[in-house]
């Protein structure tokens, strides 16, 4: 008689025979010459496979191999503090147990450009959170792109010494969700031999076919039975507390018997801080569970004051960018510069109050949501689009460091989904500033400095545009970026001139001012495409400034002052029909 099995091949096997299946086959790949590249993240299977692969070398080390290991993991500069303080400290294991076997491991930690950060697209106003219903791109630009473009990076570098083709290992597992195993199926992903992804990297998953059996295989190294980097404490403790329990198998149980993953489409089990796309109470628990997160209190309130004001259209930039026969759309947008600055406030707030906590306990803060170079770039980029005065960041700064004012966080209800309201139309003419009685100095040039410059090698370097225009030839690179050289001068030796120059205000049309400033000492450098981009932004905000359409406007004035689309005359109406359309989901 036949007998049939009721569970996959291998599924009751001891985790000491998957495990060791699993080491076969990274060593086969070492003995046919491939570097590892183990994709972590601090959780569970990841940490398994980073155990693996690091078992697996040392024993082709001993065998006479001479392996690589390359473990890199990303940071959003949102991260969950816990979770960024876990990482760093398993990195800085495996690197220990690299140097104590003799197995090259070399690990990094990929973090996104300047401009794709959660704090320069919002507090710039180029952007809002990711909420959910809306195109969310932040895992894509906070994770995806920066981990793409560190491979390829690496894999031309690892090409040039002339290695075999890496393969990068995944702690992805077919039990994980019905939606991964079909992605996975798709990819024909495999524990035994590596497959090729939609990048056209190769790939294996060693640990695919587990299920809560993968806490064994934690526990099996963990506990020193075989050859381990971590003993895996600060994980379970992290993924207990996340849930308000002691056990991290108990709270992983509890997660998946209540299919209480997260909605976002990182898919994270302890996700950003900042997240609106799902409502991540990991961080909420672990502070209510044990006073040792007491410090996260704040960033807990960040978060919901994002999420309940999401409808509040008050909130909201009204002033479109994009002219139309002379009109552009006064609708809701990106956030008010009121709002902007409030979230500035609130988190210079937050890295105080961390940083005078971290003082008195005698260690390192957790967070900093505005280091140097991000409240830097956010200060150019909102004189840049007449969203604060210039240099309005560090004033900020200066009042709650050195005058004691204290911007606290409101606890606020949560304001209920409305229809986008209608738009309304103002006319601004064809051009931005074609009303200036000098449009040439408008954009990414200061008549002042030019004058005193001329003909001198002090002058900036200008450059003509395809249109003709001439404008500065500010540095361009790859990425826009702050120079670290230049912030630390700045914050060190000019930051009184500066406060100087906000307390004093600017006239009418010159709230690019503090952007110019930053160009002008050497502290931006611009993308390719930036340098003819930032001079029409800075036209364009110029003339919204002298229309009184910058900083914090009165929204109803404005609302007034522009027209209905039935009072539109035709070609008006005929640009923005469809405007016409109401509009319910959009934010």
């Amino acid at each position: 008689m036949q007998s049939i099995s009721l569970f996959p091949v291998g599924a009751l096997d001891p985790v000491e025979d998957r495990a060791d299946r699993a080491i076969a086959a990274i060593r086969r790949l070492l003995e046919a010459g491939h570097p590892l590249v183990v994709a972590y993240s601090g959780g569970k299977d990841s940490s398994m496979v980073a155990a693996l692969a690091l078992h697996a070398a040392t024993l082709h080390r001993a065998a006479g191999g001479h392996p690589l290991v390359v473990v890199t993991t990303s940071d959003t500069l949102v991260e969950s503090p816990e979770v960024t303080e876990h990482y760093r400290c398993e990195l800085g294991r495996m690197r220990v147990f690299g140097k104590r076997h003799g197995i090259k491991v070399v690990t990094r930690v990929v973090q996104p450009t300047t401009a794709a950060t959660f704090q320069v697209k919002v507090l710039s106003g180029r952007a809002l959170p990711s909420f959910p219903g809306t195109h969310g791109d932040c895992s894509t630009d906070l994770k995806i792109l920066p981990q793409r473009a560190f491979r390829r990076s690496l894999f031309r570098q690892l090409a040039e010494q002339g290695r075999a083709e890496p393969v990068t290992l995944l702690g992805t597992r077919y039990g994980e969700s019905a939606r991964r195993n079909v992605a996975m199926h798709q990819r024909r992903e495999s524990a035994d031999a590596p497959a090729r992804n939609q990048d056209g990297d190769l790939v294996l998953s060693p640990v695919c076919r587990q299920d809560d059996d993968i806490w064994e295989g934690i526990a099996l190294y963990g506990s020193g039975a075989r050859p381990g980097y971590s003993d895996f404490e600060d994980m379970r403790r992290i993924y207990a507390h996340a849930v308000g329990t002691s056990c991290a198998v108990v709270a992983d149980a509890i997660l998946a018997g209540s299919g209480s993953r997260r909605q976002g489409k990182c898919g994270a089990r302890l996700g950003c801080h900042v997240c609106q796309m799902a409502e991540d109470k990991s961080l909420a628990n672990m502070v209510e569970y044990d006073g040792r997160y007491a410090y996260a209190a704040g960033l807990q309130r960040l978060n919901r004051f994002i999420r309940h004001t999401r409808f509040d259209w008050h909130r909201r930039h009204w002033v479109g960018r994009t002219i139309r026969r002379g009109f552009i759309k006064i609708q809701p947008d990106t956030y008010h510069p009121a709002m902007v600055r409030a979230l500035v406030r609130y988190m210079l707030q937050l890295d105080y109050d961390e940083q005078c906590r971290a003082e008195r306990a005698g260690e390192r803060p957790k967070f900093e949501l505005l280091p140097l170079d991000l409240l830097i770039a956010v200060d150019a980029l909102q004189s840049l689009n007449g969203l604060a005065r210039p240099f309005a960041a560090w004033a900020d700064w200066r009042d709650i460091r050195m005058r004691g004012i204290r911007y606290e966080i409101p606890n606020l209800p949560l304001v209920s989904q409305t229809a986008v309201p209608e738009a309304r139309f103002l006319y601004v003419g064809e051009e931005w500033d074609d009303t200036a009685a000098a449009s040439e100095w408008t954009g990414l040039r200061d008549p002042y400095l030019e004058s005193f410059t001329a003909d001198s090698a002090c002058g900036p370097t200008l450059q003509v545009t395809g249109d003709g225009r001439a404008l500065w030839a500010l540095p361009t690179a790859q990425q826009f970026s702050v120079d670290p050289e230049s912030a630390f001068l700045i914050s060190e030796f000019e930051l009184d001139r500066l406060l100087e120059t906000h307390d004093a205000g600017v006239a009418p049309g010159q709230v690019t001012a503090g952007y110019r400033w930053y160009a002008q000492y050497g502290c931006l450098t611009l993308s390719h495409a930036q340098r003819a981009e930032h001079d029409e932004i800075a036209r364009r905000t110029a003339y919204k400034d002298r229309l009184g359409l910058t900083l914090e406007y009165d929204i109803e004035a404005l609302r007034t002052r522009a027209l209905g689309f039935d009072d539109l005359p035709r070609h008006g109406q005929a640009a923005w029909q469809q405007a016409a359309t109401p509009q319910h989901s959009l934010f």
